[in-house]
């Protein structure tokens, strides 16, 4: 907290202020009334005369504020008075350093927004300030800030006349004198008051003077007369009744009339109130005061209106009560666990879900009390992402563990999401909690099947060494050809480091060993029958299964090949006759499962129609197979046409089309989990056991490479046991 600096003239300016003999003096309701207008003017809590001495701010006036002096080196005003010139306006005390950590900051009455204008007498020294003070950040108008000094040059002629009246007491014999003085002040009054009145004519509150005669229209400014829909003129010399004869039976007559008998001010805020505008009975709302109009001699002849326009901050604030209740509603027909909290995180709402499943109450969750129902081990980690997540504006997602009333755990997934003002300020965060137990335990699930089919991967790899050691020792034809098939692997290692001749080994070099082997195998068999025993068998039923699995693997890799290598030109091909095509080869395949397929209207594209053919093959061979076997397959095939920017986010096509075909194959079979989507269009890349499902693993990969020569994208969308969507984006063409 920085200290107010001394002033030049100190001792000068306190010698000016105690010739006034104000300080320590009882209230007064001229002074009261000119705060208290202000307070309304500005739209603040707290309105101050605050005069400043060696040690203390005095306060003449402290409306809104219960104590009358506070310690100098606290004081805003004393910064006030350095300037007689200029108004000082602090629109949030936090974020200025002079006064950040002052304890009428920090504490009690909390003071965030402050402007004074300096209170200066006829020699140029300022005794203090007429300020108003609010506990929220705000800036007022200029008209706001012009009335406020009207005001306080007020203050200046009422001290002045202070100053003059003692004078006048000290010196009795010139009695004469000072009934002039005080006819002359009455009257400096009188104008100072109209002064105001005229002033006020630009004002941005609505003022009248009402006489006590018949509530009398003495005056009133033109945002008097737009607020009640009339012309000045059309109100003065009018009663209100007579003026106004929508008011009637509002009350508001009644509510004037006890003003002026009982001199007591009426104040009301977000007043209702029925008023003829345009031809038209509107409802407006309005913050409303109503202070009785004092003559020198105490005697009431008028009451001063003064009304602010709130209509608009009142209907907004409705709608968002309106919404936020909306809000409320849905949330509590959710399954998940939600809440609110406003923008520094501190929660203050939670849907009957969370209650629900925790069992605690709101008095016990409020603000950070969710800490509780956390796990004990995690908490301090979880409350210090979440700190670091309140400072930004950006969506965020955590997962953690929260008790349930029966004392058990369980895996939540909580996404947290800015709600922020036209502004772009965050105003409040809206978070939900999905229950992920079943999906946690899945994982664990999965891991520890991917470890015990890693250890039997193991025992299987020592059980074929063994194997192979048996059969080199059994027979010497088994030798030779288990010699021949490692030339082969050899071979075809070397040969991955030339693609375009790939195929021609594939079709050829590889093959041909194979089908020995498997010759081989059968001539074994059958000329060794009767001399081969179990054992031996069993050896030749794993050579003839292991060379069909590989003669398939070639195939496959064959395709996979032939896909990367085709250049030749695109031609306009029908997606109807491809699909049609496909359908008609695996026919048989349809039929023996009895699957049901359902084909959209496709569109014609441009591109390689065998490519084309494979890639469909493999997509409804697959829906058709990772159907579990107890079940018919359904399959859909649907079509849209999409513009690249609807593509999904992380599709890198690398065709500049701006349209694309998308073909969406959708079936109900086991499906996968949606973090494997990447893992699954890879070479020898497998979800499931050879035990569950066939597959050389490269069919995937075979479709990724022929979106990929079209110059499109595929990808995918599944969850375990809810089946899978394959989507294919293919490049519109215009010709």
């Amino acid at each position: 907290m920085n200290l107010p600096p001394s002033l030049p003239e100190e001792n000068s300016r306190l010698k000016a202020l105690k010739s006034y003999d104000i300080l320590d003096t009882l209230p007064e309701e001229d002074y009261d009334e000119l705060t208290q207008l202000a307070a309304q003017i500005c739209q603040t809590p707290i309105a101050l005369i605050s005069l400043v001495d060696e040690k203390r701010q005095w306060f003449k006036s402290n409306h809104g504020l219960p104590v009358r002096e506070t310690p100098r080196e606290y004081s805003f005003c004393a910064h006030a008075i350095i300037n007689p010139n200029e108004q000082l306006i602090v629109t949030d005390s936090r974020e200025d350093e002079r006064f950040a950590k002052n304890p009428l900051v920090t504490g009690d009455p909390h003071v965030i927004f402050y402007a004074g204008t300096p209170l200066v007498d006829d020699d140029g020294f300022a005794l203090g300030s007429l300020c108003v003070i609010d506990n929220v950040p705000k800036q007022l108008s200029q008209d706001q800030l012009s009335a406020l000094k009207i005001l306080g040059k007020q203050i200046v002629n009422l001290l002045r006349l202070r100053k003059q009246n003692d004078k006048l007491k000290e010196n009795a014999e010139h009695l004469r004198i000072e009934i002039d003085q005080r006819i002359k002040a009455q009257q400096q009054i009188d104008e100072a008051q109209q002064q105001i009145l005229t002033s006020f004519e630009q004002s941005p509150v609505a003022i009248a003077l009402l006489d006590e005669q018949d509530l009398t229209f003495r005056t009133a400014n033109p945002f008097y007369g737009q607020l009640v829909g009339r012309l000045p003129d059309q109100l003065v010399g009018k009663p209100l009744l007579t003026a106004l004869p929508e008011l009637k039976g509002q009350g508001f007559d009644d509510q004037l009339k006890q003003v002026i008998a009982t001199t007591t001010p009426y104040i009301a805020t977000e007043l209702a109130v029925n008023i003829m505008r345009q031809g038209q009975l509107e409802t407006i709302y309005v913050d409303l005061t109503y202070q009785p109009h004092k003559q020198l001699d105490g005697r009431v002849t008028g009451v001063l209106v003064v009304a602010t326009d709130v209509t608009n901050q009142v209907l907004s604030r409705q709608k968002i009560e309106a919404s936020e209740t909306l809000f409320r509603s849905l949330a509590n027909s959710i399954d998940q666990l939600a809440w609110i909290a406003d923008k520094h995180g501190w929660i203050y709402w939670y849907n009957d879900r969370w209650y629900d499943y925790t069992g605690t109450t709101l008095e016990q969750m409020e603000g950070w009390g969710w800490q509780s129902v956390h796990d004990p081990d995690r908490i301090a980690q979880i409350v210090a992402l979440f700190q670091q997540a309140w400072k930004g504006d950006q969506p965020f997602e955590l997962t953690f563990r929260l008790r349930a009333k029966n004392g058990s755990f369980r895996w939540f997934l909580t996404r947290v999401y800015p709600v922020k003002d036209h502004n772009g300020r965050v105003v409040q965060w809206v978070g939900t909690n999905t229950d992920i137990e079943q999906q946690k335990q899945i994982e664990a699930d999965l891991e520890q099947q991917v470890q015990q089919r890693t250890e039997e991967l193991a025992v299987s790899v020592k059980e074929l060494a063994a194997s192979n050691t048996e059969l080199t020792t059994a027979s010497a034809a088994i030798l030779a050809a288990n010699q021949k098939l490692e030339a082969a692997n050899a071979y075809l290692i070397r040969s991955n480091q030339n693609l375009e001749q790939f195929a021609y080994i594939a079709s050829h070099d590889l093959q041909e060993p194979l089908r020995k082997i498997q010759s081989f195998s059968s001539l074994l068999a059958q000329k060794y029958d009767a001399q081969l025993d179990g054992l031996a068998h069993n050896y030749l039923d794993r050579i003839t299964s292991a060379g069909a699995r590989m003669s398939a693997l070639i195939k496959d890799l064959l395709t996979y090949s032939r896909i990367n290598t085709r250049q030749q030109p695109f031609d306009l091909v029908s997606l109807d006759i491809i699909i049609a095509n496909v359908v008609d080869t695996l026919s048989l395949e349809i039929e023996e499962r009895k699957a049901h397929i359902e084909v959209d209207q496709l569109a014609p594209i441009q591109g390689d129609k065998s490519q084309l053919e494979q890639l469909f093959q493999n997509l409804l061979s697959n829906a058709i197979k990772f159907t579990p076997t107890n079940e018919e397959p359904r399959i859909k095939i649907d079509y849209f046409l999409r513009k690249r920017s609807e593509l999904p986010d992380g599709l890198r096509p690398t065709s500049n089309a701006q349209q694309f075909h998308q073909i969406d194959i959708t079936d109900q079979g086991v499906g996968f989990d949606q973090k494997y989507l990447d893992r699954i269009f890879q070479v020898f890349q497998r979800l499931h056991a050879k035990s569950e499902f066939t597959g050389t693993g490269v069919g995937l990969a075979i479709c990724e490479r022929v979106v990929g020569n079209h110059g499109g994208s595929i990808t995918a969308i599944s969850r375990p046991g809810k089946g899978a969507t394959f989507c294919v984006y293919l490049p519109r063409i215009i010709s």
